[in-house]
C-alpha cells in the first residue's frame, strides 16, 4: 500500500460504492458481519478489517480486542500460542449475525485446556466449560463491560486463583494458596497437608485425635451453602491443660510433659521424673519397673510400704531362710541390680554348713539349687510359683546324685558312702581295695584300668551301668585260651562241676611266662640227659586250626621213634 497510485484508487471505489444502495451492497458484501460486529458493516469500514490487496492480519482483530493483544504480549493464554497467532483460522464472519465466532475444530467439549496455560486437572476434568466461564468467577467484570463483552459468554476474565471460583472455607485463616494441602481430585483428604509443618508437630496419641476434637466448628452463616467452618487460628496449644483436665489440680506443677508423654497418660517419662525426691529412690531394676505395677489403680500414691523386699515381692524361697540370723532379708543375697546373680558369694559358701569342696566349686549354683519335683504350686490361674531348694535333709552323695551302680555296690556304701570308693575332685579317681572283694589284684591285675574288666552294660531298656557283681573270676573270662583247649580239666567252682583251664597251674599273676610249670613233675614225659638242652620248640611244635596258629603240648607221643624215626 505504499504506492500513491493504488491509495488513490481505492479511495475512488470507496466514493463510488457510498452511493449505491443497499440491496447492491448486499451484492458486493461477503455475507452479513456477526451481531458483535455489526457496526462495521458498510464499504467505509473494511480497511478496519482488511487490508488492501491482503487478507484479514491479526494486527487489524487486535486493534479492537485490546484484551486478548496484552495477554498476548505478556505471554499468557491460549492465544499467546505461536500456532494460534492468525485470528482466521478459528474465527471466520461474514456468516451471520448469529454465526458461532469460534471454530473449535474437536468440538468444544473436547478441547486441550493444556494450552490455555491451565490443564484441567482431577474434579476439573468433569465440569462443563459455563461452570466455570461465568460472571460471578470473572475478576476484571468492570473491564470486559468496558469491551461491551457478553459477560455470559466471553471465556476471559478468569484467574488461576482457587479462591476466585471456590468460597473460603478457612475464612482467611490459613494461607489462600490450596494447593500447598489439597489436590485437584478432592477437597478431602487433604494429601498434602502436614501438621509437622505447623507450629504444633501431632506426635504420640494425637496422630490420632481427629481434627474436630481440637479444631471447633463455629458458624457464622457467610454462604449459603457453608455456614459454618473449623477453627485453625488462634487455638491455644502451649501448655496440656490448655485441652487437657489437670488431674493433679496442679499439685504437680503445670508442666505435663515433665512426667508424661504424647504416646498416652499412662507412659510416664522416668527420665523426666526424678524419684530420688521420694522415699524410695529408684536402683538399679527399679528403674525399668513401670510405674502401674507399684502405682496401681485404686491404690494411694502415697503410703505404699517397701521397708522391706517382702512388701512388694513374694518370698519364692519359702521361709527357707528363716531360721538364719538375718530372718531371710532378701538383701543378704540379692540387690536391686537383679535377683541373678546372687551375691552369696564362694566365701559366704564355705561358711555354710556344707563348705564346697573338689569338683562341687565348679558345679553351677543352679544344678543344686534348682526346681525339685514336686516344688511347684499354683498361683493364680495358668501360673506357678517356681521354688528352688536351698535346705537340704541329706547332705551326702546320694542326697543328689543317682546310684549308678544300681544297687551293686549297697554294701560298701551303707558302710562308708560313695566316698567308699570315690573322692570329690572327680568320679574318675577311685579309692576302692579291691582287697576286700573275692578277687584280691595282685601283679599285672593291680596295672589294669578299672573299666578293662567292669565294662559299661546296655540294657533292652537302653539304659546303661558298669557291672561289678556276678563277675566270673576265672581267667579264660578275661583272657583268651591261646592253647585251645589243651590243658582243660574238671574244675569245681563254687559247688559246680566246670570244664575250664587252671591258668595258674603254669603260669603267675606277674607274667605270662610259665614260671611254675616243672616239666619233670607237670608232664608225663620227664626231661633227662640230652633232652634237658632241647628248646622247647623242637618238640612243641606250631600248628594250625580255625585260621589261627597255635603250639601244641598235649597229645604228644612220648615214645622216641615219634621224634627220631624208627
Amino acid at each position: 500500500m505504499g504506492n500513491p497510485l493504488q491509495k488513490l484508487i481505492l479511495v475512488g471505489f470507496m466514493l463510488m460504492f457510498t452511493g449505491l444502495s443497499t440491496s447492491l451492497w448486499a451484492q458486493l458484501s461477503p455475507g452479513e458481519l456477526h451481531k458483535s460486529h455489526a457496526f462495521l458493516e458498510g464499504v467505509t469500514n473494511c480497511t478496519k478489517c482488511h487490508s488492501s490487496g491482503k487478507k484479514i492480519t491479526s494486527q487489524k482483530c487486535l486493534a479492537c480486542h485490546t484484551i486478548l493483544k496484552e495477554r498476548i504480549e505478556a505471554g499468557k493464554g491460549l492465544h499467546a500460542n505461536p500456532e494460534y497467532k492468525n485470528c482466521v483460522d478459528c474465527h471466520s464472519e461474514h456468516h451471520g449475525r448469529n454465526f458461532k465466532l469460534i471454530y473449535w475444530e474437536k468440538g468444544q467439549e473436547n478441547f486441550d485446556h493444556t494450552l490455555t496455560g491451565y490443564p484441567l486437572e482431577g474434579g476439573h476434568t468433569k465440569l462443563k466449560c459455563n461452570q466455570c466461564h461465568k460472571p460471578e468467577f470473572q475478576v476484571i467484570k468492570s473491564v470486559l463491560l468496558e469491551k461491551k463483552k457478553d459477560l455470559n459468554k466471553t471465556l476471559l476474565g478468569l484467574d488461576k486463583a482457587c479462591l476466585n471460583c471456590h468460597i473460603d472455607e478457612h475464612r482467611s485463616q490459613l494461607s489462600q494458596d490450596c494447593l500447598s494441602c489439597h489436590v485437584m481430585e478432592a477437597w478431602k483428604p487433604q494429601e498434602k497437608f502436614d501438621h509437622d509443618k505447623t507450629d504444633f508437630p501431632l506426635t504420640g496419641k494425637h496422630i490420632d485425635v481427629s481434627c474436630i476434637k481440637c479444631h471447633p466448628q463455629l458458624r457464622d452463616n457467610k454462604y449459603p451453602n457453608d455456614k459454618t467452618y473449623l477453627k485453625y487460628a488462634g487455638l491455644k496449644f502451649a501448655q496440656c491443660s490448655s485441652c487437657h483436665e489437670d488431674a493433679h489440680k496442679g499439685q504437680l506443677g503445670k508442666n505435663c510433659k515433665s512426667c508424661h508423654q504424647t504416646k498416652g497418660w499412662k507412659v510416664i517419662e522416668t527420665a523426666s521424673f526424678d524419684h530420688s525426691r521420694t522415699r524410695f529412690p529408684l536402683k538399679g531394676k527399679h528403674n525399668d519397673v513401670k510405674c502401674e505395677s507399684c502405682h496401681k489403680p485404686g491404690l494411694p500414691r502415697r503410703g505404699l510400704k517397701f521397708a522391706h523386699c517382702s512388701d512388694c515381692h513374694e518370698d519364692f524361697h519359702k521361709g527357707q531362710f528363716r531360721d538364719r540370723a538375718s530372718r531371710g532379708d532378701c538383701k543378704e543375697c540379692h540387690t536391686e541390680r537383679g535377683f541373678k546373680p546372687s551375691t552369696f558369694t564362694l566365701a559366704k559358701h564355705q561358711k555354710s554348713s556344707y563348705p564346697l569342696k573338689g569338683a562341687h566349686l565348679a558345679v553351677p549354683c543352679i544344678a543344686c539349687h534348682g526346681v525339685e519335683k514336686g516344688n511347684k504350686r499354683r498361683r493364680g490361674r495358668g501360673s506357678k510359683i517356681q521354688m528352688n531348694r536351698f535346705v537340704f535333709e541329706n547332705t551326702r552323695c546320694n542326697g543328689c546324685h543317682e546310684d549308678i551302680h544300681r544297687g551293686e555296690v549297697k554294701k560298701y556304701i551303707q558302710e562308708g558312702g560313695c566316698e567308699f570308693c570315690h573322692v570329690v575332685d572327680t568320679w574318675h579317681k577311685v579309692i576302692f581295695d579291691h582287697s576286700k572283694t573275692d578277687f584280691p589284684l595282685k601283679g599285672k591285675h593291680r596295672d589294669v584300668q578299672c573299666t578293662s574288666c567292669h565294662t559299661t552294660i546296655t540294657t533292652s531298656r537302653s539304659v546303661s551301668y558298669i557291672q561289678f557283681q556276678n563277675m566270673a573270676t576265672d581267667c579264660q573270662n578275661c583272657h583268651k585260651d591261646i592253647h585251645r583247649g589243651q590243658f582243660r580239666t574238671t574244675v569245681n567252682v563254687k559247688g559246680k562241676q566246670k570244664q575250664l583251664t587252671d591258668c595258674s597251674r603254669c603260669h603267675s599273676e606277674e607274667n605270662w611266662k610259665p614260671e611254675k610249670f616243672d616239666h619233670n613233675r607237670d608232664s608225663k614225659f620227664s626231661l633227662e640227659g640230652a633232652h634237658e638242652k632241647v628248646p622247647c620248640q623242637d618238640c612243641h611244635k606250631k600248628e594250625a586250626a580255625g585260621g589261627e596258629s597255635f603250639t601244641r603240648f598235649k597229645p604228644l607221643s612220648s615214645e622216641c621213634k615219634s621224634c627220631h624215626g624208627a
